[in-house]
């Protein structure tokens, strides 16, 4: 697994809802086409199946890979599961009629394909095409607004679904919207979107309250009676720390249980986390950037161990609210220190979050690094702090099947 960096981004629907996730095998040399680079090899199959893992990586959504002919003609992709994956080839293979030939025989035993990053609407001239292909990823910064808007028509003629990638806006966001794309994919959802007027709910300054008296030392008397008086968002926090993700060895049954078990700063760690959920909920929410926010969390902590194996206990959870914290305003729509002000946390990490100083701050570029794949980048941190390809691969694993977790458990916050 060392020959490459392992990283997903998610395909999200007109609904605001993960429909899939794009695998990516990223070579390590930065000068290696971005494109090209990231597709199917027989190394990165064996990797997938044999050391990753499918559902690891992808959880209970559709995956996404590049292929080349090779990973046809030499039938690596009957090591894959076709229920699970959609397989994009690039638009010039698809002008070998060979080629054509043996999709269209795969394509009958119910393998998915796609065509990856649209650049040339004249491959969907060949009718065959058309009739093998159901999705077409189109690169919105390759085609102009006209020319997509010709090729989402021939799509939907022809029964196949859109998926514009490379959305780094919201702005354009809304304008692939308007032209009614299927699907979107990109990091316009971690883009702030800034809405100054809009008050914070009822029910959200409720938690918010709650999650002050916790940090700032409320006697145990004092929070049982606070959580009492909010019997609704007790028992749905009591709901959401019983399901799966949080892999409890018992039950908790009160509130005065869950202090005595866990402590004050898992408490307010969770509470924070059912707030996230809460939020992502409503009319504007937005769930992908809510397993954005699990992801970002545990590659925090996780980065913590490897470059400070002897942290403290306290350490490891500053590190968790700092990347709970850098994206709460996204949550809120809301400016982040107006947010901050609400939850009066510490100057330490007031300073890694908007001067990207100190231990923590260092920690959230690192993850930042991680989350955009950028190469050149990612070398340099691993020699600046003699960590491997292999750690930071295991580690972006295992926040993957946090985030996964965290995906099923966000269905117990419904009622």
């Amino acid at each position: 697994m060392d020959a490459f960096y392992i990283a997903r981004q998610p395909v999200i629907d007109r609904e605001n809802r993960v429909f899939a996730y794009e695998i990516l095998f990223r070579g390590k040399k930065p000068h290696e086409n971005l494109d090209r680079g990231t597709v199917m090899s027989a190394s990165a199959i064996n990797n997938l199946i044999n050391v990753i893992g499918v559902e690891d990586v992808i959880g209970p959504h559709l995956g996404i890979i590049k292929i080349t002919p090779l990973f046809i003609t030499r039938k690596l992709i009957e090591a894959l599961p076709k229920e699970r994956l959609i397989f994009a080839l690039f638009e010039e293979d698809l002008a070998d009629p060979a080629l054509l030939e043996t999709l269209k025989i795969y394509k009958e035993q119910g393998y998915t394909f796609a065509i990856n990053d649209l650049h040339d609407i004249s491959a969907l001239r060949n009718p065959e095409v058309l009739r093998i292909v159901s999705y077409i990823k189109i690169d919105h910064e390759a085609l102009s607004e006209e020319m997509i808007r010709s090729v989402v028509e021939i799509a939907k003629r022809a029964g196949i679904k859109t998926i514009c990638s490379k959305i780094e806006t919201r702005k354009a966001h809304r304008e692939m919207e308007e032209l009614l794309c299927d699907f979107f994919q990109g990091f316009f959802f971690s883009e702030p979107e800034i809405l100054e007027e809009q008050p914070i709910r009822a029910e959200t300054g409720s938690i918010l309250m709650l999650w002050n008296l916790i940090r700032n030392d409320a006697s145990t008397d004092e929070l049982v009676v606070a959580f009492e008086r909010e019997h609704a968002i007790t028992l749905q926090l009591l709901r959401f720390i019983n399901s799966p993700f949080f892999s409890l060895r018992q039950t908790v049954t009160s509130i005065r249980h869950l202090i005595t078990l866990l402590g004050r700063n898992q408490l307010s760690q969770w509470l924070l986390v059912m707030l996230f959920a809460k939020e992502s909920q409503g009319e504007n929410g937005n769930h992908p950037l809510v397993l954005m926010v699990i992801n970002r969390t545990e590659l925090m902590v996780g980065l913590l161990r490897l470059i400070k194996p002897g942290a403290t206990k306290s350490e490891h959870e500053t590190a968790y609210l700092v990347g709970m914290l850098s994206l709460i305003h996204l949550i809120f729509h809301r400016p982040p220190r107006e947010i901050l002000h609400h939850l009066h946390v510490s100057g330490e990490i007031e300073e890694a979050l908007f001067d990207g100083g100190n231990l923590y701050g260092t920690l959230l570029n690192m993850v930042r690094v991680i989350e955009n794949n950028d190469i050149v980048k990612m070398n340099a941190m691993l020699q600046k702090y003699d960590l491997s390809t292999q750690e930071i691969n295991l580690l972006s694993l295992e926040a993957m099947k946090k985030v996964n977790a965290f995906d099923e458990a966000l269905k117990t916050m419904g009622a």
